[in-house]
């Protein structure tokens, strides 16, 4: 195991795929928090302030990623926003870099791929 690189706050409603990133991702060394709606998300953020955030854009029951990803823009500018969704379009990808995400990604992705793309967003 190498020396933590980098603090990522998965904020994904499907349990498995999140414990699954945030077990490959720790394996790395990272540390990670897991919150299964953006509300939650939001106030990890409270106490803990990652390197990265991979943001679902489905989240139930409240707001969604947009409107999580705004938030998060209001209040910390400096951490890089991965958004992610299993349905996603062109209009989708051009309002989430348009809010302020460095990476739009659809699901199924492979977690080796998500690791390079948290480690070009945050190290580069």
């Amino acid at each position: 195991m190498t020396q933590s690189v980098l603090s990522v706050l998965i904020i994904e409603d499907e349990p498995v795929l999140a414990r699954n990133i945030g077990t490959y991702l720790r394996r790395f060394g990272y540390e990670v928090r897991i919150a299964s709606s953006a509300e939650a998300g939001l106030s990890e953020l409270e106490t803990f302030k990652p390197d990265a955030i991979l943001l679902d854009f489905n989240l139930p029951p409240g707001m969604n990623g947009l409107e999580a990803l705004a938030k998060i823009r209001a209040i910390y500018r400096q951490i890089k926003v991965i958004m992610m969704t299993a349905y996603g379009n062109d209009d989708l990808a051009e309002k989430a870099i348009r809010g302020g995400a460095c990476q739009f990604v659809t699901k199924p992705i492979s977690v080796g791929k998500l690791r390079q793309m948290l480690e070009e967003a945050v190290l580069n």
